[in-house]
């Protein structure tokens, strides 16, 4: 029996979608090690939300401002904590994201990359075909995205924070010096916005 076998598809309409359990508890294998000197320069970065991820998606490293905007990431347990799967997954993730499509479609042209570059790794089919099967948004966005990647990205991601309100960023997304298999996404607050006093204010009120 294979792990996607294993797991139990309940079929829901994507408006009524819910949280999923994590599927199994050794998804995301033998996790690269977060340096200090990555986690000091995202911790610099602040109040520019940003993350680290491994070659499966798996988000190694973040700063208070990511986890203060993606509600709490250093609360997700580990085996959970896949930035594709929380996209398709987690429901405050739709309803924190007001292009949601986009975002999403940020960190599947990432996937389909190492999916691409890892032909050999299983894992990677596996994860596709369960979320595929738990979410046909999934599927509907991949297949697409084999016809649309040629056109130009949206780069600004706009967030509609229960407590902070509307946010707009621009996304930075590159490969870590060094380490070919870590990617940083860094958001950064647009200057015409509110978002940089906004996002200042929401980390102070957690300290």
């Amino acid at each position: 029996m294979t792990l996607i076998e294993d797991y139990e598809i309940v079929e829901q309409p994507l408006h009524r979608l819910t949280d999923y359990p994590f599927p199994y508890p050794d998804f995301t294998g033998d996790q690269p090690m977060m340096s200090p000197t990555l986690q000091r320069i995202l911790d610099y970065l602040c109040p520019c939300p940003a993350f680290i991820a491994d070659r499966r998606c798996n988000i190694i490293g973040w700063n208070k401002a990511a986890s203060a905007v993606m509600s709490g990431i250093g609360h997700i347990g580990s085996d959970e904590r896949n930035i594709v799967w929380l996209s398709f997954m987690k429901q405050e993730m739709r309803e924190l994201v007001v292009n949601w499509e986009d975002f999403a479609k940020d960190f599947l042209t990432i996937f389909r990359n190492y999916y691409g570059q890892y032909a050999g790794d299983p894992w990677y089919a596996e994860f596709a075909e369960l979320c595929g099967r738990i979410n046909p948004q999934f599927t509907k966005l991949w297949e697409r995205g084999e016809i649309a990647s040629s056109t130009a990205p949206v780069t600004v991601r706009e967030f509609n924070h229960p407590h902070a309100g509307n946010m707009r960023f621009e996304i930075t997304s590159f490969q870590v010096y060094a380490h070919a298999d870590l990617r940083c996404c860094v958001y950064t607050p647009l200057p015409e916005s509110e978002t940089e006093s906004k996002m200042k204010h929401l980390l102070s009120s957690e300290l």
